[in-house]
């Protein structure tokens, strides 16, 4: 196996590993990963609508449909009505989801260090360095700059 080959596979064993263990830590904590990943984007980006949230996140408007309906069963957001279109709801969250939010950001925070902890700041520096040129690299190649870009540029302008 080429060394190419090898570290894509590591790449990939990294992130499901790191993502497995993050969401039953979430989970423990009484937010799943997914419904975190919701709630964070809606704080970051303010008030937004399901097909903004579903490009965001990369996930087909279904998916997002059925995790807003189970955090609005929940108490975490709310739909309220979009002042520029009457048929689309604007998602928000709701003090119970900030809650949430408040209440899990120590255990992400403990995560993050104990994770990037094995690594001393030289090395965690160059591995920010390498990760931030291959995330250029993917832009080169026709990825988006960031996922939420054109979340964050529409969200902006209401009228967008």
């Amino acid at each position: 196996m080429s060394v190419q080959h090898e570290l894509m596979e590591q790449m990939r064993d990294l992130h499901l590993r790191m993502h497995r263990l993050f969401n039953d830590r979430m989970r423990a904590q009484g937010a799943s990963l997914a419904q975190l990943k919701l709630l964070l984007l809606i704080e970051r980006c303010g008030e937004m609508r399901s097909t903004d949230i579903a490009e965001a996140l990369g996930q087909a408007p279904r998916t997002v449909t059925e995790a807003v309906d189970a955090a609005e069963r929940d108490g975490l957001v709310v739909r309220n009505p979009d002042p520029s279109d009457r048929r689309a709801k604007r998602i928000n969250l709701t003090e119970e989801g900030r809650a949430v939010i408040r209440d899990v950001a120590p255990h992400r925070e403990a995560f993050t260090a104990q994770f990037f902890g094995v690594l001393d700041s030289e090395d965690q520096e160059k591995f920010l360095t390498i990760l931030q040129t291959l995330n250029d690299r993917l832009v080169e190649m026709g990825a988006p700059s960031t996922l939420e870009a054109n979340v964050y540029s529409k969200n902006s302008d209401p009228q967008a």
